[in-house]
This record gives C-alpha cells, sequence and structure tokens, in this order.
C-alpha cells in the first residue's frame, strides 16, 4: 500500500522572492534527503501532526516553485492547498535488510514522479518536502526530501531534529516559535558585502566557473574515474587522527576532520574548495537562517608541500573565508571538494525509537549515477553514532591509493565502483 497525502498549511497564504544565492545553489542540485532507519513502529498519525506544526509554523516549507517570465523565482504558499507530501509505505511482510550498510536501498521506487532536480518543481504543483514512512513489522524508516532551492544542509538536518522533537512533544513548536528566520535578503546582502572587498580580477573570473565546469564535464573521459564507498568506524577515525598527528607536535587543535582530510589527500592538488556554514560565524545570519547559508570557501596548496594537501591550509582559509563564492578557472580538475555532514549531523529519535541507521536516499529504480561528479569529490556523513560512510571520487590511480590506505589502517568494508 502506498499513498500520498499533502499536510496543508492551515490558514496563511503568503509568498517569498527567493535570493540570488538560493537560486544558484539549487539550480543544479537535485531534491535531496537521508533515511533513517527505526527497530519499532513510528506512529503515522503522530507523524502527521509533527509535522502538520511545523507546517502551520512555517508556511513556505509547504509552498510551491513559481517563475513567471521576466520575474524572480517566487514559492507561493495557499492555505489548505500547498503543503508537505507525506508518503505512506506498508510493506507487510517484506523483509528489510540493513546488514549491508554500503548499499542504499530504501525500499520505495518513484511512482510518485518526485521531481529529479529542484528546478523541476517549478511552476509545478510539486512539494517542496516529502516526508515518507515505510515500515514492516520490524522497522520504520524516516525519509525527508527537500528541494534545495529553499533548503541548504544546516537547515535539513535542523527540520529532521524539530520534526523528531514535535513528534515527541504536541506543545513542542508553540514552545520553541520561531522555529527560523525567514529573510533570504540577509544572504544576498552578505555576499554583495564581501563581493565589494575582492579585487576586480576576482571579480571578473568568478562568473567563469560554471561555465569552465560544463565544458571539463563534457570533454572529461569519463572512463578514468573511479569511485569508492567504505564505512569508517570512530577507531578508523582516531587511528587516523594519532598517525597524522605525530606530525604536528605542539599542535593545540587538531580534529578527525582534519586528518580525514590530510588522509584523502594522496597526489598534489593545486585548489581545494571546501563547503561551510555560514550560520555560526556572525555575519548577521541567524543560527535559525531558513534557507541555504552553507557556501564553499576556496584555497590553493602550497609549493613547498609539494601541493599536498594540509589542515592548516584548510583552517586559515576556512577562518578567512577566502575565495568565498570564487574559483579559479578548472580546467586542469586540480582540486578536491569535501564536504562533511558529521559537523551539520544529528541522529533524531522519535520518542523512543533510537536511530539503528541512518543512510543517504536513493530511489531503488534509480541508483546512484557515478557520472553526476566529474571531479574529485568527498562526502562524510554519520550512519551510526560510531560508524561514517566516505563516498570519495577521483582518478583510478588516486582512487587505488586511497583504498590500500583505508586497507592498513584496518577499514574492512570497501566497494569500488567503475563505468
Amino acid at each position: 500500500m502506498e499513498n500520498l497525502e499533502l499536510i496543508t498549511n492551515s490558514t496563511v497564504d503568503c509568498e517569498y522572492k527567493l535570493s540570488n544565492f538560493d537560486i544558484t545553489a539549487g539550480k543544479f542540485s537535485p531534491y535531496y534527503g537521508t533515511i533513517s532507519w527505526y527497530q519499532n513502529r513510528i506512529d503515522a498519525r503522530r507523524l502527521k501532526k509533527a509535522c502538520q506544526q511545523i507546517v502551520d509554523s512555517v508556511p513556505i516549507l509547504g509552498g510551491r516553485l513559481v517563475k513567471k517570465l521576466f520575474s524572480p523565482i517566487k514559492v507561493v504558499c495557499q492555505a489548505k492547498k500547498h503543503g508537505i507530501g507525506f508518503i505512506e509505505v506498508d510493506l507487510g511482510k517484506q523483509e528489510i535488510n540493513l546488514d549491508n550498510l554500503l548499499e542504499a536501498k530504501t525500499y520505495l521506487n518513484n511512482v510518485f514522479k518526485i521531481p529529479e532536480k529542484s528546478v523541476d518543481a517549478i511552476n509545478t504543483d510539486a512539494p517542496l518536502i516529502y516526508l515518507i514512512l515505510n515500515y514492516n513489522q520490524t522497522y520504520s524508516g524516516i525519509t525527508l526530501l527537500v528541494n534545495h532551492l529553499i533548503v541548504g544542509g544546516g537547515t535539513y538536518f535542523q527540520l529532521l531534529e524539530h520534526l523528531a522533537k514535535a513528534y515527541g512533544d504536541p506543545d513542542y513548536v508553540s514552545k520553541s516559535e520561531p522555529l527560523w528566520t525567514v529573510n533570504f535578503n540577509k544572504i544576498d546582502n552578505f555576499l554583495n558585502a564581501r563581493l565589494k572587498e575582492r579585487s576586480w580580477t576576482e571579480k571578473l573570473l568568478s562568473p567563469t566557473f560554471i561555465f569552465a565546469y560544463i565544458l571539463r564535464y563534457l570533454f572529461i573521459k569519463k572512463s578514468d574515474w573511479s569511485c569508492i564507498k567504505c564505512i569508517l568506524t570512530k577507531e578508523n577515525l582516531d587511528l587516523i587522527k594519532q598517525t597524522t598527528q605525530k606530525m604536528y607536535d605542539g599542535e593545540t587543535v587538531y580534529s578527525r576532520n582534519d586528518a580525514l582530510l590530510e588522509f584523502l589527500s594522496v597526489t598534489p592538488i593545486k585548489q581545494f574548495i571546501i563547503v561551510i556554514n555560514l550560520r555560526y560565524r556572525k555575519f548577521d545570519i541567524p543560527e535559525n537562517y531558513l534557507g541555504n547559508a552553507e557556501t564553499i570557501v576556496s584555497g590553493l596548496t602550497k609549493p613547498e608541500n609539494n601541493y599536498m594537501l594540509k589542515h592548516s591550509d584548510v583552517r586559515k582559509t576556512i577562518n578567512e573565508l577566502r575565495g568565498l563564492y570564487s574559483f579559479l578557472p578548472v580546467f586542469n580538475s586540480e582540486f578536491l571538494i569535501i564536504n562533511s555532514w558529521i559537523k551539520l549531523q544529528k541522529l533524531p529519535s522519535f520518542g523512543e525509537n533510537e536511530v539503528v541507521i541512518q543512510k543517504n536516499f536513493e530511489f531503488d529504480d534509480k541508483p546512484f549515477d557515478l557520472s553526476s561528479f566529474p571531479c574529485r569529490n568527498a562526502l562524510v556523513y554519520r550512519l551510526t553514532k560510531t560508524k561514517y560512510f566516505l563516498m570519495y571520487f577521483n582518478l583510478k590511480n588516486v582512487v587505488s591509493q586511497v583504498k590500500n590506505k583505508l586497507r592498513d589502517i584496518g577499514v574492512e568494508e570497501i566497494v569500488i565502483e567503475t563505468y
């Protein structure tokens, strides 16, 4: 049994103009999300009530994307008409296998035609938020899928946490309002102020990035690339940190993320790109800012280090917001993009139900497409309280070197995917 129900905003008609930054961030992004598995039954009625609390408090989450000729993209919210899409899937006696941690099977096909890309929802009746509950007699899975035009990584995990708390406490939202600040001008104002600080060279080069990336994608020899997927335990990360930290006697601040970045740097690169959250950096962007406030900073490695990635360069680049929203041309592909969800991610509990495992969401009838990542790219997120998932894309020879290093520290579950 599968059905889709709209949980509509009860009373408020409103509309919002998206920021230029949100439009840029979501232009090439899919609907994205995670599935959290619990070893008990999640009550569908309580989950719908939690969803109702949140869409009534923040109507934009139940809105629709509208774009008129020569006008910017808006989110239009109509009371009792627009809402969050709630999908309930009763799996009956179907067995759910959670033992294969590297498999993203979610027991759901895209029969509801959820848009693949965020922009595909423009001028349609597609919800911006989908909440999917699937279950059998043993497990329940909660999937939150969001449109990247209105929700970034930081907002995503806040929304999941708010849903979990509203599920456990019917008065949670009223006690916690406002859940989010909806003022999309703040991010554009911040970026415009930073733009004024940049040199004319940076201003001229910045818009060339997307064109360089597209051209490089068209001409890349995809057969040269591979993807590695593996499970890292807390012990693995501690060992990586201990091994790498020996080179930095007296280092006062050195995290597992720092160590992992250097561990993955096995060949020289000229440039690195890091995804960061601007909410906690005192730029008049509040912690509960709704839209995309994750941006990218870029820096260069040093010739005296043989162009190997060093955590000190990364920290300096992040702290000084170097190369914010600007890039050097990327034709030579000598850069690495790193996106870590470990610092953003929380593992929410719904009532007394603790998370068994949390995975990246993929529809079963449309598996992960390696061709969508034609660049050096690393993604890290938490699977359980003690296990982490690493997805790493690079040239085949680089991937094989990373695989050998992972084997040396005792990583057992490793899968290599190639064309």
